[in-house]
């Protein structure tokens, strides 16, 4: 049987609401708790050393439910700075609307987009103590090992499992950095960059659309998650 368009979109939606439940602790996962990596460091140990990273955290108290957002901002941007490469990712999202933007406005962007993150994230919190492990699969690299995509499997306490591929590259200090990741099939990055496309269309104007990003993303999540459950 052929799916539709309407219904092709009703199940992804559907798959992605099932993800978001853990969708924080997949942030979390890439924390490496600050620690400078080793040159010979490879992609699948920058996954590992996050998660344990994340495993201190949560047993520290560090990260908790109920924190503010401005401390989960720092938080984030302590531990996710040395293994994400946020500007890299801010740009792919603006794709070729970024050409219209100004150094400023992509610099401002980059801010935007880790605090909606941050936003987004922070409303799986209470769900952080139900993470029981993550397994960590070998990593795929292309032809110039240049790149690699590193499998994982998220177990919850309650047994639901959820497939998640890290994407990564090798930048110029020869060091391992989390340019994408796909969960339970969706390509977290392109959700993004056709969100930013979209916007684009309905604003026609580049700095209209970050100024507003934050805004009209939580109101996106919304409507996805109200089609999911209808």
């Amino acid at each position: 049987m052929t799916l539709t368009e309407g219904e092709i979109m009703i199940s992804m939606t559907q798959r992605w609401t099932r993800f978001w439940r853990s969708s924080l602790l997949m942030m979390l996962t890439l924390m490496i708790g600050g620690l400078a990596q080793a040159d010979s460091a490879t992609p699948e140990q920058v996954i590992d050393s996050s998660y344990q990273s994340l495993q201190r955290l949560i047993d520290d108290k560090v990260l908790v439910a109920g924190m503010p957002d401005d401390e989960l901002l720092a938080l984030m941007e302590k531990e996710l700075g040395p293994v994400v490469d946020f500007p890299r990712i801010a740009r792919k999202v603006m794709g070729k609307h970024g050409r219209k933007a100004s150094e400023e406005q992509k610099q401002n962007f980059v801010g935007i987009f880790k605090h909606s993150l941050v936003k987004t994230y922070s409303k799986g919190l209470e769900n952080l103590d139900q993470l029981k492990e993550v397994e960590i699969g070998k990593a795929v690299y292309d032809k110039k090992k240049k790149r690699a995509k590193v499998p994982s499997v998220i177990t919850l306490k309650d047994g639901q499992t959820f497939q998640v591929q890290y994407a990564l590259y090798l930048n110029k200090a020869k060091e391992w950095k989390v340019e994408n990741i796909i969960a339970e099939g969706i390509n977290i990055g392109l959700v993004f960059r056709n969100q930013f496309a979209h916007f684009m269309e309905q604003h026609k104007d580049v700095g209209k659309v970050i100024d507003n990003w934050a805004i009209a993303t939580a109101e996106k999540e919304e409507a996805d998650k109200a089609k999911a459950d209808s």
